[in-house]
């Protein structure tokens, strides 16, 4: 993908935005799209569009439906979710999760372009963790707690997303089949990619979990080996291939791979289902004990050099998009006086935070207007200064804070030189004051009480006051009497007490 003209606004369906198409299948295409919300809300989503041919298809209508709300059932980290459908002036759209990254099939083209092969972890890793994805979808249940029987039945490197968070992804639940929707594919048709079919699905037989397993096993094979594995040059070739041809040991095309690998590859191969692993889970756990994983972030960083043009172009896309996209219109949004108010300034708000900012330019002093002037600019230097409507709380309550201690210092003032100051000759020594407790504590209150005293201008008088503020006397602890023994004897033997240990 080159790189991307900024695009237009996209068209507008119900509250999603529909922009360039990013890839396309037999069936429907695949469109950068923006969820628009209230107050400026947006989200970029990935939207699958049926094409123009199928949307007045009912059973085209009807498997696209199945996908949504059986993908919808499926909760895990190894599936794209489905967000939403939307069907709307004759269009279906299933909305997913935008996922950055790219599909293990242009992944596999890529890097064999390249004359490079998958390695061998990072091939481990992403086959465990599409198994483990798909091993939540056979496990889903109904609101009943009934299970479903989930069948993905195209399970291919194309539906095989990996994020650049190292993160594998099952999509495309669009052919799955559950128990309660098979109607729908009961028609003799092949549905899937025949390259990746199990044995069972080809032939109309009944298929379960361990199709899935089989499929899996096709891509661990060709990533393992870097080529395909059932691959003809007609479908009816490639069918065949699946049904007779032998299958090769992938140690026949890599010799250093594990010997457990190997053996877990071709008993997911084996086209008896008896005989492949019952779940994906079980497959997925025993990858994960053969060799050591490699780690998410290393995954994320092959998928990132690997499809570096891909993805590059795609955040142009991207980043053209949510620079196109508008706001929700108002005529969409049901809400009422207030709360349509609310979300108005909000609105405001973002676009006032997304202007652009003069960081480095040094503002002019704007020249003091009283609150409440209606001005609708202030030119000063040509500049223009807007003034806020009001102040805020944290300034208010610093301002009372400050009043308050400003006039707490200046009442301990003036009862100072009421009360405690006595006026002096000019040939007498100064005064020396002492202050009581409550008034030294009352100075202390705020640390600028002196500076604002020194601040305000002196009263005319003809003799200077010295204040002299004498520190608190703090009486000394009585000598310790030596009274141990409190009496004397004389030479008669007779017992005289001493007089400082007679208690007055």
């Amino acid at each position: 993908m080159g790189e991307h003209q900024p695009a237009s606004r996209g068209r507008l369906v119900g509250r999603y935005e529909v922009h360039d198409r990013i890839a396309a299948g037999g069936m429907a295409t695949v469109h950068v799209g923006r969820l628009l919300g209230a107050a400026g809300f947006s989200r970029t989503v990935a939207i699958k569009r049926l094409h123009d041919a199928y949307a007045k298809d009912p059973e085209f209508v009807a498997m696209l439906l199945d996908e949504a709300r059986l993908a919808a059932l499926i909760r895990h980290p190894n599936v794209v979710p489905t967000l939403d459908v939307v069907a709307e002036d004759d269009e279906l759209l299933v909305v997913m999760e935008y996922v950055e990254g790219d599909s293990v099939a242009h992944l596999t083209k890529v890097a064999q372009g390249a004359g490079q092969r998958v390695p061998v972890p990072f091939a481990a890793a992403i086959v465990a963790q599409a198994l483990h994805g798909l091993h939540a979808a056979h496990e889903a249940r109904d609101k009943k707690g009934e299970a479903l029987g989930i069948v993905h039945r195209d399970v291919s490197p194309q539906n095989i997303l990996v994020g650049v968070d190292g993160v594998a992804r099952v999509l495309d639940f669009g052919i799955a089949k559950a128990a309660s929707r098979a109607t729908s594919t009961e028609d003799g048709q092949v549905k899937g990619k025949t390259a990746y079919m199990a044995p069972e699905q080809l032939q109309h037989g009944a298929v379960d979990r361990r199709t899935d397993v089989f499929a899996a096993a096709v891509v661990l094979w060709e990533l393992l080996c870097g080529r395909r594995l059932f691959l003809g040059d007609s479908p009816a070739e490639t069918m065949s291939r699946v049904l007779t041809l032998p299958i090769d040991s992938p140690h026949k095309y890599a010799p250093d791979l594990p010997g457990a690998l190997v053996s877990i590859t071709l008993r997911g191969l084996d086209r008896e289902a008896a005989n492949r692993f019952a779940t994906a889970e079980e497959m997925a756990l025993a990858i994960e004990e053969s060799i050591p994983m490699a780690r998410s972030k290393d995954v994320g960083a092959w998928v990132a050099a690997t499809a570096k043009v891909v993805l590059e172009g795609r955040a142009q896309l991207v980043k053209a998009v949510e620079v196109a996209s508008h706001r929700m219109p108002s005529a969409q949004l049901s809400s009422g006086p207030g709360l349509a108010r609310a979300i108005e300034e909000a609105e405001r708000r973002r676009e006032n935070a997304e202007l652009p900012t003069d960081v480095g330019a040094v503002a002019p002093r704007a020249p003091i207007v009283e609150e409440g002037t209606a001005l609708s600019t202030v030119q000063s230097t040509s500049t223009e200064v807007v003034l806020p409507p009001r102040r805020s709380r944290a300034a208010l309550a610093l301002a009372i804070g400050g009043g308050l201690s400003l006039a707490l210092a200046l009442g301990v003032a003036v009862a100072l030189s009421r009360g405690a100051l006595s006026p002096t000759r000019g040939d007498a020594p100064p005064a020396a004051v002492t202050l009581t407790e409550p008034a030294q504590s009352a100075l202390a209150v705020t640390p600028s009480t002196s500076a604002t005293a020194s601040a305000a201008p002196a009263p005319s008088t003809t003799t200077a006051t010295k204040v002299v503020v004498k520190p608190p006397v703090v009486p000394k602890p009585p000598p310790k009497k030596a009274c141990e023994i409190p009496y004397i004897i004389d030479a008669k033997g007779q017992k005289h007490f001493k007089p400082e240990c007679v208690d007055n």
